[in-house]
């Protein structure tokens, strides 16, 4: 039969996007091998090199080559029911041969004219159809591709794509001329891809071995401990889920693969999509290795139920709510259709394709089609994870490994126990979304015969398509501690946390290596670390007298927040006590460093200190009230407060051994013991006064002055109302305390003196000086550490902190001042005591 080209071949118009032939799949695995038959060449050679395995002397070409067989595999029907399904085989350069559905295309238009114009070519008529996108349509078409020439073929490909070059083996001729279809109109333009089949990266061929000897307890296994050399965290993580009430059943993780056998350590909710359970994966996996139940290897690594006495476990099963086990197929088009059909009816939060192929011809028209569908799938709201493939190669050179390169998926490598690179495992140079992402344990713990459910012995599986499960389930303990987090917002915290470098020198692009205690931490906003250890008592730069015992009081929490136990040593004495609320009866003469310390479940220790002196130290005194430089006006009373501290007893002396002294000039005015006291309104009379405070043979003086009022002139008079007498307050915080405060002012010639016209004025321990509340009529003062300045302060609240003061008590003088129209100011003062106690 003499062929012809293809009808009269359209100028490139409009807006176009590009979908490519697929021409080697890396997972053609279990595909008749190439043979050296020679069969007569239907090729037009030339055209430059480029393609991997070829070489400058070896032009694009393309032969048919009967000893190449097609696989027998019965396809599913599309479209039609009943529709013949028959399938082709081309190898490329590499001699790698890839299956494809023969008199089928993938077709993307812009509309129905466009639809109509490539029908009319080809003789088509459209099996089925995605939804449009508002920018177009992909269709898969059966065509006629005894319409199209192959005399075309090499130049038509070389128009589209230059850099092409190697020789090609098709195993018959119909196969040749679809290859001649999809030329021609990717010469013009046209979005076209064949639809190939495609098969499960799976178990690494050679890799998987018996482990009767693995450990029952999960909090040893190297993939799901802490620590080590892969340090995942997976065990603690569901701890760290637990201990927020975040450990339940929330997430819906599909599976797109081939072999679902239900067992034991499924989750308890699953819907079936296109499968059946007990229907074996039709296709083998990477070289040809049988792989009967690889969905079933797959669901157990990510999401194995734990703790039920039966195989194994997977990150993800104590949050599965449900699993969307979805029947893989076998070509390109049904796979891809059945995910989106089954994300869209579904809305996964997870979804999982271990499976991957390469690319080497029309890459940048294969990426568009794929990232188009990927982006599809992911806008259903899913996470979508892929296997890298177990091929050992650099998914970053010039062949295009999908979904894996699509920017829409997280692709995943796997690496050894020490957490270096696998050699069977792709890996990437290039430290984008487009690479290898993130890596997962290459090989988990699996059951030995998963076909077989009532066998409860397990082996060790390994592959990227148990890595890519396992990272998709550590990404769904993510999004069980946070469901409002999206998906692109989960594949952040995965690469934010990872653990990075490792991997191996070849490794040059992504170095991160999943950290499931971290990404889970991280979520939840809780620092994982050393842990948290405070020391409430003693308090930093406290001293103690000789024989004086020592109260060791502290707290230590790990990542979960539980407590755990201290330890307390002395930088001079040694180990001390354990204990969070211990007491050492005494410490040795100098200056010591107290540490307390404690180690949590996953061996990190963590501490804190505080350096304490123990002296025989005499008693210090301080005056807080009167102020320094107060100036009175005559008739009205002075309160007197004081503070002592004796440092051999942590505290202030009794009120008997200490003592007030008030001399106006040369005269004694008042004598007076205790903390408080008061010197009497009409004791104050113009004149320089000095006030001394004495204890235990120290003492301490301030001094102040009386002036006589205007004449014809009164000071107004100031009432502190509340609080009326001395306050005292406990707390166990360390914080600020809130303090109401009330006031009045009355004067002779005023009446009653507003609030506007109030300040008050808190003095504490060492000379601290704050102003609590000034009105906005004050005539005289600036602010000092004011913080907040109300117009009217006849009533309001007030922060008074605590200070440090070597005591367990703050001590303050507040004092209110009342301004009248003249000038003169009236004054009268509380004190309000804060003493912290330990619960």
């Amino acid at each position: 039969m003499t062929t012809t080209r293809s009808a009269t071949h359209r100028p490139a118009t409009g807006r176009h996007r590009y979908l490519a032939t697929v021409v080697v799949a890396t997972l053609a695995a279990g595909l008749v091998a190439t043979t050296s038959v020679d069969a007569t060449a239907a090729t037009v050679p030339g055209g430059p090199t480029g393609v991997p395995g070829a070489t400058a002397t070896e032009p694009l070409a393309f032969r048919v080559d009967p000893g190449l067989s097609a696989p027998r595999l019965s396809l599913d029907p599309v479209g039609r029911v009943g529709t013949d399904r028959e399938v082709g085989v081309v190898a490329g350069p590499d001699g790698k041969p890839a299956g494809l559905v023969l008199d089928e295309v993938m077709v993307r238009v812009a509309d129905q004219a466009e639809l109509d114009a490539f029908l009319a070519r080809w003789g088509g008529q459209v099996l089925d159809s995605f939804a449009p996108d508002g920018q177009g349509q992909d269709h898969l078409v059966r065509v006629d591709a005894n319409r199209a020439d192959p005399a075309g073929l090499v130049a038509d490909l070389l128009a589209a794509e230059p850099h092409q070059s190697g020789g090609y083996r098709v195993g018959d001729e119909r196969a040749l001329r679809l290859l001649a279809l999809a030329a021609a109109e990717w010469r013009t333009g046209t979005e076209v891809v064949l639809d190939w089949l495609v098969e499960p990266s799976g178990i690494a061929d050679g890799q998987v071995f018996e482990a009767p000897d693995i450990g029952k307890n999960v909090f040893d296994w190297t993939f799901m401990r802490a620590g080590g050399a892969l340090d995942i965290g997976v065990a603690p993580a569901w701890q760290l889920l637990e201990s927020k009430g975040k450990l339940t059943k929330q997430v819906k993780y599909l599976v797109q693969d081939g072999g679902f056998q239900s067992n034991a350590d499924f989750p308890s909710k699953v819907s079936l999509h296109k499968a059946e359970w007990g229907e074996s994966n039709t296709n083998d996996c990477t070289g040809g290795s049988a792989c009967p139940w690889h969905a079933t290897d797959v669901v157990l690594a990510g999401m194995g139920k734990v703790d039920n006495d039966y195989g194994t476990a997977g990150p993800a099963g104590p949050v599965v709510q449900e699993l969307v086990a979805v029947r893989n197929g076998i070509d390109y088009w049904t796979v891809l259709r059945r995910l989106e059909k089954a994300a869209e009816s579904t809305h996964p939060d997870v979804v999982n394709l271990s499976f991957t192929r390469d690319v080497n011809l029309g890459v940048s028209h294969a990426r568009t089609w794929t990232d188009r569908r990927m982006k599809h799938v992911r806008d259903t709201g899913a996470l979508i994870v892929a296997a890298a493939g177990n091929n050992g190669t650099n998914v970053d050179g010039d062949t295009l490994w999908v979904p894996c390169e699509s920017t829409h998926v997280m692709c995943v490598g796997g690496m050894n126990t020490n957490a270096t690179v696998s050699g069977g495992s792709n890996w990437g140079t290039k430290n984008l979304t487009t690479s290898v992402e993130i890596y997962g344990p290459m090989c988990v713990a699996g059951l030995t015969d998963p076909g077989t459910p009532a066998v409860n012995t397990t082996k060790t599986t390994c592959g990227t398509s148990v890595a890519s499960p396992f990272v998709g389930g550590v990404a769904a303990l993510v999004m069980a501690a946070d469901p409002t987090l999206t998906s692109e917002q989960v594949r952040t915290i995965l690469n934010d946390t990872a653990h990075v470098g490792g991997l191996g020198d070849k490794v040059t692009g992504s170095q991160r290596r999943v950290d499931a205690l971290a990404a889970v931490a991280e979520a939840l906003g809780v620092t994982v670390g050393k842990p948290a250890v405070t020391i409430s008592t003693p308090k930093t730069k406290q001293k103690f007298g000789v024989n004086q015992s020592v109260d060791l009081w502290g707290t230590a929490t790990d990542f979960l927040g539980k407590e755990i136990p201290l330890t307390w040593t002395s930088s001079l004495d040694g180990e001390l006590a354990t204990g969070s609320q211990t007491f050492v009866p005494s410490l040795s003469a100098g200056s010591h460093v107290i540490t307390a310390s404690a180690t949590d479940s996953l061996g990190r220790t963590g501490s804190a200190s505080v350096t304490v002196t123990v002296v025989d130290s005499p008693t210090t005194v301080g005056i807080i009230s009167p102020p320094a430089g107060l100036t009175l006006t005559a008739g009205q009373s002075v309160g007197l407060l004081g503070t002592s501290n004796d440092p051999d007893i942590f505290g202030q002396l009794p009120d008997p051994k200490v003592s007030w002294t008030v001399r106006r000039g040369n005269t004694v005015v008042l004598e007076k013991t205790g903390h408080q006291a008061l010197l009497p309104a009409n004791a104050v009379t113009p004149g320089a006064y000095t006030v001394t405070f004495a204890a235990g043979g120290a003492s301490v003086q301030r001094a102040f002055s009386v002036t006589s009022a205007p004449a014809g002139q009164t000071r107004p008079t100031a009432t502190i109302t509340l609080p009326a007498s001395a306050l005292e307050l406990t707390t166990i915080e360390s914080g600020p305390k809130s303090v109401a405060f009330v006031g009045t002012g009355v004067d002779a010639e005023d009446g009653v003196v507003a609030g506007n016209r109030f300040r008050w004025t808190a003095y504490g321990d060492g000379g601290v000086k704050q102003v609590l509340c000034q009105g906005s009529a004050v005539p005289t003062g600036e602010p000092v550490d004011d913080k907040v300045t109300p117009k009217n302060c006849a009533s309001f609240t007030a922060a008074l902190p605590q200070l440090t003061s070597g005591t367990d008590t703050t001590t303050w003088s507040v004092w209110l001042e009342v301004f009248d129209a003249s000038g003169l100011v009236g004054t009268d003062s509380v004190p309000v005591r804060i003493r912290r106690v330990t619960p």
